[in-house]
Parts: structure tokens; sequence; C-alpha cells
């Protein structure tokens, strides 16, 4: 726990006053009396269903554990996180006087846009443990004073009438990464022109916008059935028959909505725009349950590029076993890693007498729901022999090649950065593919391993950005004076002026140029600029100057 959370500062109750690490205590101690009660109970429950335990059985709490439904199983989850929400929730309520030397002019404030609870509480809750950060009061006529913007959907701010070093959490134009059809535009750009080119920046399934590229994919949707001898007259298969399975989702959707898995082209339907891309029949499966792996990446600058990508994220699990029948085409447990849909069957899958028997699974299921960590899914990828730092080297290649696709795209704009989601999924020839790119990836919290990740991360990314601090006061009066000077001479000032107005307004400090490395990276890893960056761009201007010259 963070020691922060646990400051000694008094708080009265009633006649008492009470130190606030006691009252902790005295509370933590009410809730582990229960949780001790519950666990009493099921250890009955647990001898009267099994008989009494011996040295060869697990300890008291394991068998505890081994009793519970999946309601029961989460409940230890509950307890530790209850503690955890009441000392962050009492830190971020206490008010927390300002030193007495705090110049309240260049205060550091914070914005959070509040049109999604689940962003407003992680990204409050982070910035209140950091020192120098305050929340931009309301109702003070201070829309725009702020350093840092975090907004979930896209703000509606005027870019240009933002200073250079303040910092909002989104890019114009980033659409073109984000949204499921200008992502395949992109793509298209790099890989039509066929060859070992064209193949090298091949990294998502076969996809079709419907209903605009419909007849296409009814050509390529024939094309594998009459391969597979599916059709009537056609010849059986010459070699291993691959599902003729495909995936349909919104183009605009997110978090599962509207997702559908298809084998027959009677069940395509869309009443919006949508895309079908071919399912990936043959995911690398970690105990018959088929996952990808959730992993974020932090943009800084397009053109030119700079990305970092975090080095812990999740790797999301189904909930029931994975098989390609067509009992089972509609079965969302089966097929889609979603965590907003699997943890609608936990208590199905806690309630599977091999997943009981598992108890390492149980506690990764305590912890995360569906979700491992990056470092555990590294234990067991190991464990089957399979090098982490390969696995890794894919995935930061898959997403550079996203980058380098779409930045074509998408300005340059000074005062933004963007925490993206990318779902990554592996087949079984080791090969990682990009599923989608998620503007703003859920910040929910329903587990202790989503704080355990998501808190770190948003704490991280406001460090690698590290906004400036600026004397508002300073700034005030140096634009009063610009102003003034325009309407009596027709100019502002030199640009010898302009470098003393923005040294005092910025006290010194200067923006991190691009390819200067930031001062915090936490446990970030930079890819770009990078020698990996460097030869995909050459790549690119191969690519460019081949289908050039062919025109």
């Amino acid at each position: 726990l963070d020691d922060r959370s646990l400051r000694a500062c008094p708080v009265r109750e009633g006649a008492e006053v009470v130190p606030q690490r006691d009252r902790y205590l005295r509370e933590s101690l009410q809730l582990f009396s229960q949780f001790c009660n519950i666990i009493g109970s099921l250890e009955v429950q647990f001898a009267t269903k099994f008989g009494p335990s011996d040295h060869s059985t697990p300890n008291a709490t394991h068998q505890a554990l081994n009793a519970m439904a999946s309601r029961g199983a989460g409940l230890y989850g509950v307890f530790l996180k209850g503690i955890i929400d009441k000392m962050d929730a009492d830190a971020c309520t206490v008010p927390r006087p300002l030193p007495v030397e705090t110049d309240v002019y260049s205060l550091r404030y914070y914005k959070v846009v509040q049109n999604r609870t689940e962003v407003y509480d992680i990204v409050t809750r982070v910035f209140h443990r950091k020192d120098g950060w305050e929340e931009l009061p309301h109702g003070l006529g201070l829309s725009n004073a702020w350093n840092l913007c975090w907004t979930w959907s896209k703000p509606k701010l005027d870019y240009s009438r933002l200073c250079v070093w303040q910092k909002v959490n989104h890019f114009p134009e980033n659409k073109h990464l984000t949204r499921k059809d200008f992502l395949k535009r992109c793509i298209d750009r790099y890989t039509r022109t066929g060859g070992k080119l064209g193949q090298y920046f091949n990294i998502c399934p076969k996809t079709f916008v419907l209903p605009k590229e419909y007849c296409l994919f009814i050509e390529c949707f024939t094309k594998i059935a009459e391969e597979n001898g599916d059709l009537e007259g056609s010849s059986p298969p010459s070699g291993v028959k691959v599902p003729n399975m495909w995936i349909m989702k919104p183009a605009g959707s997110s978090r599962g909505r509207g997702i559908q898995v298809i084998n027959d082209v009677s069940a395509v339907h869309y009443g919006e725009l949508t895309i079908i891309q071919q399912y990936i029949s043959d995911p690398f499966l970690l105990g018959d349950f088929k996952w990808d792996m959730r992993t974020y990446v932090t943009v800084t600058s397009f053109n030119p590029l700079e990305a970092f990508v975090y080095k812990d994220g999740f790797a999301r699990f189904t909930t029931v076993p994975y098989n390609t029948s067509s009992d089972d085409i509609d079965n969302k447990f089966v097929h889609l890693t979603n965590s907003s849909i699997q943890r609608h069957n936990e208590e199905q899958f806690m309630q599977n007498d091999d997943n009981i028997k598992d108890m390492t699974r149980r506690e990764e299921a305590i912890l995360g729901g569906t979700k491992i960590s990056f470092p555990m899914l590294r234990e067991r990828l190991e464990a089957m022999g399979v090098d982490w730092a390969t696995v890794w080297a894919k995935m930061v290649e898959v997403i550079l090649k996203s980058l380098c696709m779409a930045e074509d795209f998408i300005p340059n704009q000074v005062n933004s950065f963007e925490l993206f989601g990318y779902d990554l999924l592996m087949d079984s020839k080791m090969k990682v593919w990009l599923i989608e790119v998620n503007s703003s990836p859920s910040m929910g919290q329903e587990h202790l391993l989503d704080e355990h990740v998501k808190q770190p991360l948003i704490s991280d990314t406001i460090d690698l950005v590290e906004p400036l601090e600026f004397d508002r006061r300073r700034l005030a009066e140096v634009l009063h004076r610009r102003v003034e000077r325009k309407a009596a001479t027709g100019a502002t000032g030199g640009r010898q002026q302009l470098d003393i107005d923005l040294h005092a307004v910025l006290k010194g400090q200067l923006p991190r140029k691009y390819g200067d490395m930031p001062q915090y990276m936490g446990n970030y890893e930079r890819i770009a600029p990078s020698e990996a960056w460097d030869s995909m761009v050459r790549t690119r201007s191969l690519l460019f100057n081949r289908v050039g010259s062919s025109n």
C-alpha cells in the first residue's frame, strides 16, 4: 500500500480525535473479522463434503477457497480491494494544505472531463498522489488554464488557442488508427502492391468494409468454401481444411459490442458501416483457452513519430475451452476475449471442476478475473518453452507497423499525446496479429489486478508527458504588454524579447525536444525513434518509390 495514503493526520469522531492510521486499522479489522467468519463457515462446509483434512491436503485457507463458488472466491479480492479503496477514497477527500512557499500562480493544474466515471476516478486518484498537482477549480473562469487535460471522448477544444506547453490526451485525426474502417484503408495502401514489401506490412487478418466491399467478401468466402470442398460439386480439400469463419463488428464499436462470429453468408447483415474480418481459427492456446494481449502504447508525437510501449499489460482469456465447432459458433465465451463479455461467465468458469483443481488459475482469477498480467503470461509461456523476448519483439514490430501506416494521415500536433490500447493475438505459428486499436482503453478497476496495472500506467504516462509549470500571472502580463505594443506600433516585439518572455513564463524550463529521452520513463520502453523504426521508415520509402516508378 502507498504509505502516503496512511497519513497520520487526526480525524475527529464525536468528541474523540482518532489518528487516521488507527481508524484504518480498526475498520480493516472489522472487515477481516467478517471475512474470517465467512471463511470459517466455508471450512465447515468443506469438511462436511470432503471429510477432515490431513497433512496431505492444502491449508485451511486454500481449502476454503476451493470450496467457494465464484461469488465467494471473489470475496477475498473484494475484502482487500475494499480496504484499499477506503484508504484511497479518504486520502483523496482529506484536504491537503498547500505549502506556505507555494507559488499559486505556477501550480500545475489538471482537468478531467467527467464523461466517464471510471476515467475520472482513476486519473484524479493518480494525480492526488503526485506532489505539485491540483485539480482545476470550477467556476472561476479558468477553463483553459490547465497544464494537462484528460478526457475519455474527443476533446472539445480549439487547439490553436492553447499554449504549446499545455497537453491534452488525444490527437486530432486519430481515427485513422482507432477506427477499424480507416485503419483498414491505411493498411490497404501498403499491402495492395503485393510482393515481399506488401507482405511485410500485412499485420491484420483479411478484412472487408460492408456494404461497399460486400461482393469482394463474397468472392473470398466462396473461394475458401470451394477449397474446403464445402460447395456442391467441389473437390475434396487437398490439404488441411481451414474453417471458413469470419468475425463481424460495427466499424465504430468497442468493448465487444455488436460482435458476431459467422460461418454462413446468410448470417451477414449490416444496418450500419460494418467490418467483417477473417477469423484467426488457430490461436495459440494456453490451457485449451483462447487469449489475446491488451498492450498499452503512448504516442507523444506524430510526424515525426515518438512512441513508447508499456511493459505491463493484460492477457485476456475466454472462459470456455476453445473449439471451432458449428455448435459453438454463437458462443461468445468461446471466441471473444473482451473482458466486458467474459466477466459475465466468470461464475461458470470458477465452478468448472478442472479450474477448481488448478490453484494457480484460481488465485489468478481472484486477482484479475479473466485477465493475467504480462509477468504472469511470461511465466506461462516460458514454462512451455516459448521465449518471451521473441514474442515481445514481434508485438513491438506490429505496433510500429500500424503507427507507420497511420502516420501518413495524422498531422503533427504539439499539444497532444495519446494512450492507445492495442489488442494483439498470437496464432499457433507464433505470428502476432493486430486485431484493433482503442483510443480510450477501459480504465475500469473491477479487480485488484486492474489497480495494480492501470494506476501505475496512468502515473507513468503523466510523468512521461511531463507538462511544464508556467507562471499564469507572468503570462497575463506578457500578453497584455504585447497586445498594447501591437496596438501602438503594429508589432509585438522581436525574437529576443519573445525568448525573454518565455524564459520568465516557463521559469527557464524548455519543452523536451524530439529525440531527447524523457526524464521519467517508469515502466515504459521507447520504440520510436529507434533503430527498428528507422529500418521501417526505409522500408516504407522503398515501397512507395517502387509504386511511384511503376506509375
